[in-house]
């Protein structure tokens, strides 16, 4: 068994130097499939949910875009960190809004049908193979009928720690698994990408969800 408790603790103490690596990470290359998969109705009437917001690098495009957003994160600091940048990068900060809470404490919320399209970048990756099932059924149904829903891994078969992080990696095969024991029935792409970061060498699995 592998003890995963101690990921949230390195983002509580590791949190300045994670938002200055990640939050100027060019991720065009993944924003434009997730905006274009999107459900064809307006921009303001769009809600999306950044699950795992981390620097809110992308709550913010996504705001600044016109879309209403709903950030997420369970570690404290990042998240108090990621509001300040907001308020320093962005002319209308109330377009987001900031939640601190796992990804249980979400599933426990009444929001079903809330939101058009889930964004999970590099966030559900922190959650093992055997949690994942249940925990993308709980977010299925947060989808409107016709929501998008788009999550990335790092690319691999394993359960590991690294520098004191919990990972579950994912490829075709532990995705096909997956998607055997979720209740939902949906239709999905897969592919790769590389990592955007200028000192990293790494494959991403990225994923993305149709209902």
């Amino acid at each position: 068994m592998i003890d995963q408790s101690n990921t949230l603790a390195f983002y509580n103490s590791n949190a300045h130097s994670f938002i200055e690596q990640t939050i100027d990470v060019n991720m065009r290359l993944l924003y434009q499939p997730f905006i274009d998969n999107l459900p064809v109705r307006p921009i303001s009437k769009q809600n999306i949910l950044d699950l795992g917001c981390g620097s809110g690098r992308d709550s913010m495009h996504f705001a600044n875009l016109g879309f209403n957003v709903t950030a997420i994160d369970s570690s404290s600091a990042l998240l108090d960190l990621a509001k300040a940048a907001a308020q320093k990068r962005m002319d209308y900060q109330d377009t987001i809004e900031w939640h601190c809470a796992t990804f249980q404490d979400i599933i426990q919320k009444n929001w079903q049908r809330q939101f058009t399209a889930i964004w999970a970048c590099a966030s559900l990756l922190h959650v093992p193979y055997k949690e994942l099932p249940e925990l993308i059924d709980g977010l299925l149904h947060m989808l409107t009928d016709d929501g998008v829903f788009y999550a990335s891994f790092k690319y691999g078969n394993s359960e590991r720690v690294k520098d004191g992080r919990f990972f579950c990696d994912m490829n075709e095969k532990c995705w096909e698994a997956i998607k055997q024991k979720t209740n939902h029935e949906f239709k999905d792409e897969i592919w790769l990408t590389n990592d955007q970061r200028v000192d990293r060498d790494e494959k991403w699995f990225n994923i993305m969800i149709k209902r």
